[in-house]
């Protein structure tokens, strides 16, 4: 079955709605370095934090210099860390490497214009998922990016360039950028991703999830692990 992370949560009320229709991992966004609508302090983050119950995964969301991120780390415990922003190779290397110490799992985000450049020190998206695999990470997050929004960007990234990313890469490949609801299941049938990051396709507006469509996306994710099963059987 395909994982499913839900991001951008800001209340308990969201954590119980994902809890419930079986979400994998919840994201939290942290003190992330340009104004998003999700942004929580270390103490807010902390405090829902530990409102998920075991069995659910947890991580921050953000970005920046090596000693900054591993204090939100101390003052949030989280089980994964997100980098979304201009991580250096060197820093996401470092930040792999001493995060793994304290047992926590690096997921760094390619994030991809329109022209299909990575926002990175390598711009081309095969060359970077093969080195951002040799740097300790644990998963590489495909994301779309425009210059107004570093993410949660309701834009989609162009799946031939996620596939080329994910035959580059030999980490697993987590899809983000405009999923919801409806357009799931096709996608999902089509790349296979190991897993799938969905902010504003499940909001009714940010910070606000919406019980529908959270229920809807994770029925069609169910839907997909089922289909995948038969046509296994019969082949």
């Amino acid at each position: 079955m395909t994982r499913v992370k839900i991001c951008g949560l800001m209340n308990r009320r969201d954590i119980n709605l994902c809890v419930r229709a079986g979400v994998h991992m919840l994201g939290f966004v942290v003190e992330y370095p340009i104004p998003v609508p999700w942004n929580l302090t270390p103490a807010k983050a902390r405090e829902l934090i530990g409102q998920v119950p075991p069995f659910v995964g947890t991580c921050i969301v953000t970005g920046g210099s090596c000693e900054k991120v591993l204090t939100l780390v101390s003052k949030t415990n989280p089980n994964v860390v997100q980098l979304h922003y201009q991580e250096t190779l060197a820093e996401i290397k470092e930040l792999a490497r001493r995060l793994k110490i304290r047992g926590i799992k690096t997921i760094k985000a390619l994030r991809i214009d329109s022209n299909g450049q990575c926002d990175f020190e390598i711009s081309d998206p095969a060359t970077a998922a093969r080195v951002l695999a040799k740097t300790g990470i644990a998963a590489i997050l495909v994301d779309s990016y425009t210059n107004s929004m570093p993410g949660g960007t309701g834009v989609r990234v162009d799946l031939a360039t996620f596939k080329t990313i994910q035959q580059e890469s030999s980490l697993p490949v987590i899809l983000a950028g405009g999923l919801n609801p409806t357009n799931i299941l096709p996608i999902i049938q089509k790349i296979h991703p190991f897993a799938v990051d969905v902010l504003t396709g499940v909001e009714n507006k940010p910070g606000e999830k919406d019980p529908e469509k959270i229920e809807r996306f994770m029925q069609s994710i169910q839907y997909a692990s089922k289909i995948k099963k038969k046509l296994e059987n019969y082949s």
